[in-house]
């Protein structure tokens, strides 16, 4: 029982943690955006939501608020699944791996755009593996789920290349078919996606192990 209750009280402070800092970081990323004279309130909108780093963020704060306060709401019932958080831990990781290994050495950050990068590609990528690795009952999860996992990256990269076209802008160098070319740019990002599919079979894999061991 005090196992039980430890355990309890470990998942619920790392939620905690994690809710604390999107609140924090998101809100912020937009106001630096908005600092930017060029744009209006939509256009930051726009460009905000332009990022896959914002998006999947969006969806760990989504996920964690949900886990502690949508009690017995039927989108919480969603989030509560295994399945759904594994997904998340999926795509949260993959904002983390692009960015330090592709990324970093590319941008320098300074003040406030240093901090929430940080907490956005680092902090909550490391805490939520954590959460998901921990404190979730993991079930033996099929294999052939990856494939649903990837509609979210795929909608994503189709809407960048379009998006694209029509404004000239590309949130990440590996998919800017403006100087990369539109050839390129898709078969980068086919390479980001075959990384979704990786990842999703190691987390699957794990998964099955965790539930094998505990059966």
């Amino acid at each position: 029982m005090e196992n039980q209750n430890n355990t309890k009280t470990g998942n619920q402070v790392l939620l905690w943690i994690i809710f604390a800092l999107e609140l924090y970081a998101l809100p912020t990323q937009f106001y630096l955006l908005l600092e930017n004279p060029e744009f209006t309130f939509f256009s930051a909108a726009v460009r905000f939501f332009s990022f896959f780093t914002i998006l999947t963020n969006c969806i760990v704060f989504i996920c964690s608020a949900l886990l502690l306060f949508g009690g017995r709401w039927t989108i919480g019932a969603f989030f509560r699944k295994s399945t759904t958080i594994t997904a998340i831990t999926v795509y949260i990781i993959i904002v983390g791996i692009v960015f330090n290994l592709m990324l970093r050495s590319i941008v320098d950050l300074k003040g406030l755009h240093a901090v929430v990068s940080e907490i956005f590609h680092t902090v909550v990528p490391v805490l939520f593996f954590f959460y998901w690795l921990f404190y979730i009952n993991l079930h033996k999860v099929s294999f052939k789920i990856v494939l649903r996992w990837l509609l979210y990256p795929i909608i994503y990269v189709i809407y960048t290349l379009l998006h694209g076209i029509y404004t000239d802008f590309y949130p990440y160098p590996f998919i800017d078919a403006t100087k990369l070319g539109f050839q390129t740019a898709i078969i980068n990002g086919l390479f980001v996606l075959l990384a979704f599919v990786v990842f999703s079979g190691i987390l699957v894999f794990i998964s099955r192990l965790k539930a094998k061991h505990y059966t």
